[in-house]
């Protein structure tokens, strides 16, 4: 009895725990650099560096997906901004608006606040999970 609790229970720890993410674009991106950030919790998000991951994809030609290997499987909220301009931030207009196509995951929809972490909050529980986005 004992050799088969030790067999199921390396079988069930041998499983991983991680997967990859692919985020997959509307239309490919053509220029400028693509900032990718992921929160794992809704403190901070989405105005503030306590993301626990950030990929940086410089002068984008053609890009129409993103792959982010071996994420723990768990909850997120993933911001997606297009740095046309290179600057490394997202640009605003006078009103403080985006001036810069960005994407959310989630069920987020546009209005005159940040979106909440709960919008954009998703499940990552496959080992090759695609998220659509749209600029």
């Amino acid at each position: 009895m004992s050799n088969l609790f030790i067999l199921l229970f390396s079988v069930f720890s041998a499983l991983p725990n991680t997967g990859n993410l692919i985020i997959s674009f509307d239309k490919p991106v053509n220029q400028g650099n693509l900032l990718v950030f992921v929160y794992d919790k809704p403190d901070g998000f989405p105005k503030n560096k306590k993301q626990i991951y950030r990929k940086e994809i410089i002068k984008c030609q053609q890009t129409k997906q993103i792959v982010l290997s071996d994420l723990p499987y768990k909850s997120y909220a993933i911001i997606v901004i297009h740095d046309v301009n290179n600057n490394q931030k997202i640009d605003r207009n006078w009103i403080g608006f985006p001036a810069e196509p960005y994407a959310i995951s989630g069920k987020h929809s546009f209005r005159l606040a940040p979106p909440l972490y709960k919008d954009a909050q998703f499940d990552f529980k496959d080992d090759k999970q695609v998220l659509y986005l749209s600029f």
